[in-house]
């Protein structure tokens, strides 16, 4: 009888052990990522050579737009030198990125119209990360950082933002700290370069942010000029910092605020 009871102690022991084994295995958050995962959302990798075989320092992916647009970015490799960008569309399935803009040099980074195919694409819930493999490269996130969304009139209204370069702008502002302020619900703005304070105003139109100068004091040749229209796609604020990045879509040049 003792043997028996003995018995069925170890065997209610090995049953509790795989009754928890069978639930942890029902809890796993690892899952193909939507939208409601990532959108809004930032991903930094230690290494970006998931993304391009040369990006091999930290790489950070955002998802805006309903997480149908995503930012690849890092430093260095640039043309011009400063934070590299390559922008563009994704879609589900696993996540598909295909590159519109790109200021990365060539054989840098991403390039326009290349196509990032990463499969799996996996959001772990419990601890926020992204993880993405691209053929035989695997890479997991550091925890998203919710921050870089589609600038709103709420985002800039009454701000005033300083870059350290106005080339962005325009190509005479370039190496020439700029400041650019937004008001009237922020469907007015003031450029303000910081050689002798001259300044273009103009509206603003969302969608990305379009500067369309309807007065300046710069010369010709110096800066905007009146009804010069500068494309600012796309033009992204980060919540958590204040800083507004911006590139110029016709030109590829991008910079962040300090």
């Amino acid at each position: 009888m003792s043997r028996l009871r003995h018995l069925l102690l170890i065997l209610g022991v090995v049953l509790t052990i795989a009754g928890t084994l069978s639930l942890s295995g029902c809890t796993s958050t690892d899952q193909q990522a939507t939208a409601d995962d990532v959108n809004n959302n930032a991903f930094t990798f230690p290494s970006g050579t998931v993304f391009h075989p040369a990006l091999t320092g930290a790489t950070t992916l955002e998802f805006t737009n309903n997480a149908n647009a995503f930012t690849l970015s890092s430093n260095g490799g640039c043309l011009p030198k400063g934070v590299c960008i390559a922008a563009g569309s994704n879609h589900f399935g696993s996540c598909i990125l295909t590159v519109d803009t790109s200021t990365y040099a060539p054989e840098a980074g991403p390039q326009v119209n290349d196509v990032i195919t990463l499969s799996p694409c996996d959001f772990d819930s419990t601890n926020n990360t992204l993880t993405v493999s691209n053929g035989s490269i695997t890479a997991t996130s550091n925890p998203a950082i919710a921050r870089l969304v589609n600038a709103t009139a709420s985002d800039l209204n009454n701000q005033t933002f300083l870059f350290a370069s106005g080339e962005v702008f325009n190509p005479a502002l370039a190496n020439i700290q700029v400041t650019l302020e937004f008001t009237n619900n922020a469907n007015d703005f003031t450029l303000t370069s910081s050689q002798n304070n001259t300044q273009a105003r103009g509206n603003n139109a969302f969608g990305s942010c379009t500067l369309t100068v309807g007065q300046s004091g710069f010369r010709s040749g110096s800066g905007p000029q009146i009804n010069d229209v500068i494309p600012l796609s796309p033009c992204l604020f980060n919540s958590s910092t204040g800083a507004l990045t911006i590139t110029n879509a016709t030109t590829g040049i991008s910079i962040t605020s300090s």
